[in-house]
């Protein structure tokens, strides 16, 4: 809107400067005048040039039109002179005078006598001056009168021509000439004029009075007409220019007024937002006292909205303890060059006192303001106590165990890492106080002994709430300087920092055990669990977290290896058992890849025949470089890694791959047994690996029996059981192995889809010795009888024991008494002599 004033005094003004103008104004008279000026100056300067040009040619003239003369009357001045005939003399000299420029002529002869003269009276006005510069004085001819061929002088003969004459005539025409130019251009200046006011001035002030029509409020509304002579013309585009820029123009005026109208909505928005923001808005000099502010500003100081705050000062509502970030943050932003005051990017946080005594936690941002010669500050107040109560949530949630509310694993390595540091830097007391030596810093690696089992038997919740009970007696067995934290699952650790002797960390160790052994009451349920505690010392087992840790760890796997319920501290021992266990796992990774494993046979035998009644397909792994590992080695490790599942369906595939390989090679039928672990089977998808692999190799089902301990009902029997029954509906047999060493056997027996059981080897080794190990066996055989399971006894490796178990009508035996596990082409020959037994 505030262009279009100024366009209409344009259009005003041009209307009056243009619309009525005087004849020596008009753009075609002052063409027409320069036009005229030009040509009469050009003109005038081709005349002089014809007049220069003229005289010349009429000196010329005059001197041929002497000559011409005196050569016509030559031959009778020169008789005249000879023979001294002044008649004749008078003759020639009134002939001359016919001429009209001379005015004297003179005939004498050779000695001087004139024979005849006459003269009339010469020129005279006032342009002699002129004449005499053009031609000179009057001019004086004598031409010498000669006769005979050798030239006898007998006169002279003279005239004098009158230039003035002469010069006055060639004046008279020179004036015409120039007249009749100035009368020429004259003619042309007012043909000029009308041309050009017809072909100018006309139609620019048709465009003025076009203009003149224009709408100030909108210019594109009217536009210049062209006229259709002057469409390709000067005009034209003048005209067409003109257009456009009206266009523009309007353009420009509309996108003004939406600016405008933009600029009074966002200044009521803004208004609006300034009354309205939950942010308190205020401005302040540099000695900040309040020059204005929102009403938000009110609320924040819970200050009724009556209250006037402008005149007071910002510090009479901020925290002593606040007020210096303030004066320091102003205090840097006033060193800035005067002439460049850069906003403050960062906000301060401060402390604000409210009306109600209650305080408020905010962030001010100053933002710098130069007015005139005084420095102002707008400042804008974000009330953060919420958001700060809420990081420190968060920050005490990132560092603590949601579930136990312990310290974590990130909050127990700031705190090991303090302890260290506190050991590692020197005593600092006064000199007139001692301390005790700073000897070591202790971690103690908790783990709950079948921790799992509880989960799976009576569900997480149960296991929570264990957890949490187990956090509260670990609270009350730790000193105050101790920290106690959970790590993750089941895993506790406990840092013990400014140990004077090693024995404290024993003592706490056994007083965590003490404090497990009452039971633990959930939901009426009393569940005793134990500890399994591994102990690291710093600096003798490391001197940083990681290192600590590991080496806590792996006491803590060596407590559990002795049953659990123990604390146990780390050795170099155990740290060279750790680094050869992941060695071995390595090991066994690329074992895996490159199929390093054999499969070995270990034949069964029907005790009322003696014949051979099965195999049992037994793991061996060929390590490169260290020969043949056992199986207690390995298997455990491969269990724990995950990898007993890709071992697992190895082992299947290629116990299918040979029995198609014997049948082939005419080797008499036979049934082999493949143990499978628990985590294959509660973890994996066993049942469409067995079904793929059969249906791979063409191996009847009924020649495999899986083999699985006692365990796997303690990882879920509902689930067990559902995948037992999926596997017997393939045809597949199923043994349970190390019958007797679990907690749920007989419980559970009569649900599992088995059809055999085998007599775990601890029992049959005292069977002859010992009357609880043949008790139990004789039980174990009976049971299996009446539950119409086969019974195999497995370590048979003496007489006495194969005729205690066929007294007690065991159906099968497996040990080194009839072979030791042999690789394939071993065991062939082996099994034809047990069938020809």
């Amino acid at each position: 809107m505030v262009a279009e004033p100024y366009f209409g005094v344009w259009i005003a003004e041009a209307g009056l400067t243009n619309a009525r103008l005087q004849w020596q104004n008009r753009l075609s008279f002052k063409q027409a005048r320069a036009a005229v000026i030009i040509t009469l100056l050009i003109g005038v300067g081709f005349s002089a040039l014809q007049i220069f040009w003229d005289l010349h040619g009429e000196r010329n003239q005059i001197d041929r039109t002497v000559n011409q003369v005196l050569s016509t009357v030559r031959e009778s001045a020169t008789q005249a002179a000879y023979g001294l005939d002044e008649t004749l003399a008078e003759r020639v000299v009134s002939g001359l005078f016919e001429y009209e420029p001379i005015y004297i002529a003179r005939l004498r002869d050779d000695f001087g006598n004139v024979l005849a003269k006459q003269q009339r009276q010469q020129t005279s006005s006032n342009l002699n001056w002129l004449t005499s510069l053009m031609f000179g004085d009057n001019q004086h001819y004598e031409i010498p009168l000669t006769i005979g061929d050798s030239a006898d002088l007998v006169g002279y003969l003279e005239i004098d021509v009158d230039t003035g004459l002469i010069g006055a005539g060639f004046i008279n025409r020179s004036v015409m000439i120039l007249a009749s130019g100035l009368v020429r251009n004259f003619l042309l200046g007012i043909a000029l004029t009308v041309f050009f006011y017809i072909a100018l001035t006309k139609p620019l002030l048709r465009l003025v009075h076009s203009l003149r029509q224009v709408d100030p409020a909108s210019p594109a509304t009217t536009k210049v007409d062209i006229p259709a002579n002057h469409m390709t013309d000067e005009l034209g585009l003048l005209a067409q220019s003109t257009n456009g820029l009206l266009m523009e123009i309007d353009d420009n005026l509309w996108r003004l007024r939406e600016a405008e109208q933009s600029l009074r909505e966002r200044e009521s928005r803004l208004r609006g937002i300034m009354q309205n923001v939950a942010d308190g808005i205020l401005s302040v000099d540099s000695d900040c006292l309040i020059l204005q502010c929102n009403p938000a500003c009110l609320q924040l100081l819970h200050l009724p909205e009556n209250t006037e705050l402008i005149g007071r000062s910002l510090y009479d509502f901020i925290v002593d303890a606040s007020q210096l970030n303030l004066s320091q943050a102003l205090e840097q932003t006033e060193r800035k060059d005067a002439s460049f005051r850069p906003v403050l990017d960062q906000s301060i946080e401060l402390v604000l006192r409210c009306a109600d005594g209650g305080k408020i936690r905010v962030a001010a941002v100053f933002r710098p303001m130069q007015f005139e010669d005084n420095l102002l500050y707008t400042v804008v107040f974000h009330d953060v106590t919420a958001q700060r109560r809420y990081e420190e949530r968060l920050v005490y949630m990132a560092n603590h165990d949601p579930l136990t509310d312990l310290p974590n694993r990130s909050m127990l390595e700031l705190s090991l890492h303090k302890a260290l540091g506190d050991y590692r830097e020197p005593n600092t007391l006064p000199p007139d106080e001692t301390a005790p030596p700073l000897t070591a810093t202790a971690l103690l690696f908790i783990d709950l002994d079948r921790f799992k089992l509880v989960n799976d038997s009576l569900g997480h919740d149960f296991g929570d709430l264990l957890l949490k009970e187990v956090a509260h007696r670990l609270r009350s067995v730790i000193r105050r300087s101790d920290t106690l934290g959970r790590l993750g699952g089941d895993e506790f650790l406990i840092i013990i920092p400014h140990l004077t002797e090693t024995q404290e960390a024993a003592t706490l160790g056994q007083t965590v055990l003490d404090a497990f052994s009452p039971a633990f009451e959930i939901r009426g349920r009393q569940l005793f669990v134990s500890p399994s505690i591994g102990i690291a010392l710093s600096p003798a087992d490391g001197d940083d977290f990681a290192t600590l840790m590991r080496n806590a760890d792996a006491a803590m796997y060596s407590a559990k290896a002795r049953g659990g319920g123990t604390y146990h501290f780390f050795t170099k021992m155990m740290n060279e058992s750790a680094v050869a266990r992941l060695a071995m796992e390595n090991d066994l990774r690329d074992a895996i890849k490159r199929e390093q494993f054999e499969v070995y046979y270990q034949p069964k035998i029907h005790l009322s025949t003696g014949r051979l009644s099965g195999l049992e397909a037994l793991l061996r792994w060929n390590r490169p470089g260290r020969g043949f590992v056992s199986p207690m080695q390995f298997i455990p490790i491969a269990e724990e890694t995950g990898l007993i599942a890709r071992i697992g369906e190895w082992v299947l595939r290629r116990v299918c791959q040979q029995i198609i390989e014997w049948d082939a090679g005419g080797v008499a039928p036979v049934v082999i047994a493949v143990n499978l672990s628990t985590r294959q089977l509660i973890e994996g998808r066993i049942t469409e690996t067995i079904s793929n692999i059969l249906q791979e190799t063409g191996v009847p089902a009924s020649r495999l029996v899986l083999e699985i301990t006692e365990t796997v009902m303690m990882q879920g029997m509902n689930r067990a059981v559902a995948i037992l029954t999926e596997i017997r509906r393939l045809g597949v047999q199923i043994a349970i192995d190390d019958f007797g060493t679990g907690y749920s056997s007989l419980t559970y027996l009569k649900r599992l889809p088995i059809n055999s059981i085998k007599i775990d080897r601890s029992f049959i080794r005292d069977i002859t010795t010992d009357p609880d190990d043949a008790a139990i066996t004789n039980t174990i055989i009976l049971m299996g009888r009446n539950l119409g399971l086969r019974v195999i006894a497995e370590g048979v490796e003496t007489t006495e024991q194969l005729e205690f178990l066929r007294a007690h009508d065991c159906d099968e035996i497996q040990g080194f008494l009839i072979s030791e596990p042999r690789p394939p082409a071993e065991i062939v020959v082996l099994m034809e002599q047990l069938e020809q037994a």
